[in-house]
Parts: C-alpha cells; sequence; structure tokens
C-alpha cells in the first residue's frame, strides 16, 4: 500500500470512529445530546462533513443554491460534494462550519441535539406530567413537524423574496434555468429579462410565462400545436421569521418554513405551559388580531382548518387561561379542562 494510501485509510478510520464515538454517547446519555466539544470535532473532520452533506439527500447544485440564497459563496462546500475522500490539505474554517449550520446540516448552538429526526422538549430533565388537557402533547418526542423545504408547494401558496424556482423548457429547445426570487420580487430569465413574481401563485405565474416566453420562443403556445413547452417549479421554499409569546415554554424569534402554521410555531417554541389558554391562540399580523386557533378542534377531532399559514413578521400569542375546571375519577380523560 502506497504511504498516501495508507493516510487516506487513517483519516477513513478516524472519521469512523468520531462517529462511533457520537453514537456511542448517543447510547449512553439519557437526553440524547453530545457536549458542543464532541460535535465540533467531528464537525471539523472532512470526511465527516462529506458524509453529512452525502445524507441531507441534496444535489450539488441544490446545495449551492441553498448557500447563495443564504448569502455564502455558492462554490465554498465544493471540496466535499465528490464521490471520493476530501483532497488532502483540505480543512473547513469558520466559513464552512457557519454555512453547514446555515443549512441545518451541523450543530446550531452549545445545546444542539444530535438529529434525529425528532422534536423534543428543550429541558435538560425530564418535565413532570402535566394534569392540564392537551399540554403533554407537545412535550413528547414526535415526528419532525416542521414542514419540507422542498418539494410541491399547494395550489394557494404565493410567491416571495428567497424562494427558489426550476424553469424547464422542453421541445425545440432544451434548457433548464434555477430562478431566485431577489428581495424586489423579481425573478431575472435569460433572454426573456425580469419577471415580477412576488405574491402570485404558481398557476398565476404560469400565464405570466405563456406570454413572455411565447415571444422569445415560438414554439411556446396554449394548445397541443406547441412544439415547445415549459414547466415552472418550487425547488426550495423561504424562511419566514415569526415571534411566539405568552404561554410558551421558549417565546421568542423563530425561522420556519413559509409552509409553517400556528401549530409548527408551537412546536418549534417548545410547546405550552401550564397556564396557557388553549381555546384562543392569537395570530397578530401588522398590529391586528387576523386569526384565532382553538387547540381543542386540533386534539379532539384533528381540525386544523383555523391553523393558517404564517407570514414574516407574525406574532403567536398564547393567552394566560380563563376560569378552568379539575374532573377526576373514573372518567376517560381525567385533567384539568
Amino acid at each position: 500500500m502506497t504511504p498516501f494510501g495508507f493516510l487516506l485509510d487513517k483519516r477513513t478510520r478516524v472519521a469512523l470512529a468520531l462517529s462511533l464515538c457520537a453514537l456511542a454517547v448517543v447510547g449512553s446519555n439519557a437526553s440524547g445530546q453530545v457536549t458542543p466539544g464532541q460535535m465540533q470535532q467531528a464537525m471539523q473532520n472532512p470526511d465527516v462533513i462529506r458524509q453529512r452533506l452525502m445524507e441531507s439527500g441534496l444535489s450539488a447544485d441544490q446545495i449551492r443554491s441553498r448557500l447563495r440564497a443564504s448569502g455564502y459563496p455558492e462554490n465554498l462546500l465544493d471540496p466535499y460534494l465528490g464521490s471520493g475522500s476530501v483532497p488532502a490539505g483540505v480543512q473547513p474554517g469558520t466559513a464552512e462550519l457557519s454555512a453547514i449550520q446555515a443549512l441545518g446540516f451541523g450543530p446550531l448552538g452549545p445545546t444542539q441535539q444530535v438529529d434525529t429526526g425528532m422534536i423534543r422538549w428543550r429541558g435538560d430533565t425530564l418535565v413532570a406530567k402535566s394534569n392540564v388537557f392537551g399540554v403533554d402533547v407537545f412535550r413528547r418526542s414526535t415526528t419532525q413537524f416542521l414542514p419540507l423545504l422542498a418539494g410541491p408547494v399547494p395550489p394557494d401558496y404565493h410567491l416571495g423574496p428567497r424562494d427558489v424556482l426550476v424553469l424547464i423548457l422542453t421541445g425545440d429547445v432544451e434548457l433548464a434555468y434555477t430562478l431566485q426570487v431577489t428581495r424586489e420580487g423579481f425573478v431575472f430569465i435569460p433572454q426573456a429579462g425580469q419577471v415580477f413574481v412576488s405574491n402570485l401563485t404558481l398557476d398565476q405565474l404560469r400565464d405570466v410565462l405563456f406570454a413572455r416566453l411565447g415571444r422569445v420562443y415560438s414554439g411556446i403556445k396554449r394548445g397541443a400545436n406547441a412544439t415547445t413547452r415549459f414547466n415552472i417549479s418550487v425547488a426550495n421554499v423561504r424562511a419566514n421569521q415569526i415571534f411566539v409569546v405568552g404561554e410558551v415554554a421558549q417565546p421568542g424569534a423563530y425561522q420556519i418554513s413559509s409552509l409553517g402554521t400556528v401549530l409548527t410555531a408551537l412546536y418549534a417554541a417548545g410547546g405550552l405551559t401550564d397556564r396557557a389558554n388553549m381555546r384562543r391562540i392569537e395570530v397578530q399580523r401588522l398590529g391586528k388580531a387576523v386569526a384565532s386557533l382553538d387547540l381543542y378542534d386540533y386534539l379532539l377531532r384533528g381540525d386544523t382548518r383555523s391553523d393558517i399559514r404564517l407570514e414574516t413578521g407574525d406574532v403567536v400569542f398564547v393567552p394566560v387561561h380563563d376560569t378552568r375546571v379539575q374532573i377526576s375519577g373514573a372518567v376517560i380523560r381525567p385533567g384539568i379542562y
């Protein structure tokens, strides 16, 4: 075996050892946490970073697109995107680690847990069971509730700044473009120029593109005689900053997907306190109350019709409870209501 090959094997063994150490800590730690030093050491190994990027399921182009959308050079992580080992001498610096965190592939802070695909109560110790009906639903380990950042969007989804679109033309021409919505609400399409898309649905945007692209590509027409066809879709949705205040476990500002709803925000904030009014959770937008959510509809019937989608700057306010009653004895659901 050549000396160079030996070095690669050794580095691979080190990466595997670090990964096994992290898993061992998870198994022995009831809270499922890894110390910041251990996680930082693992993330500073180039092969571990490459493995995390591969496990994300994103293509190299999607990772570059997310880097660009987050304000990083799109080629920042290129050394870690290959199929083989990371080139010798490549070591991540502050910029790379910061980008990894921004993409959601690394630790977000000193108390970040190992990513298990679950949302857990954020306390350091197990929280005592609450007698208030519905509170424990938000405290239990649960499958990830956050909406996906990629994939089909609902027909009523309105486009906005930082959304990433994909335009594909087939037929007389074979072209594909990745289009990021600017802060001003435009996308730039080569040869067609700027197109204003902010607050449009995909169906509305298709109507606009039939007119704009039809001026450039004569084969684009409505109907069966078209010789050039196009498809426009959302590759990545933007993140909105919202605020959760009142009787929640972790009040503060949160960034959630633009597909996120009131329930998404409540799960992100760690759930409700025992003092919360679960019958009247308010959504305030531009200083006015725009919606009210009764959690009993969700908890008892699975009814989410009042669970509206949030926008940037929205405030989710959980007030203190009003008069309550306690039921005990031989009943199906004893507790405080």
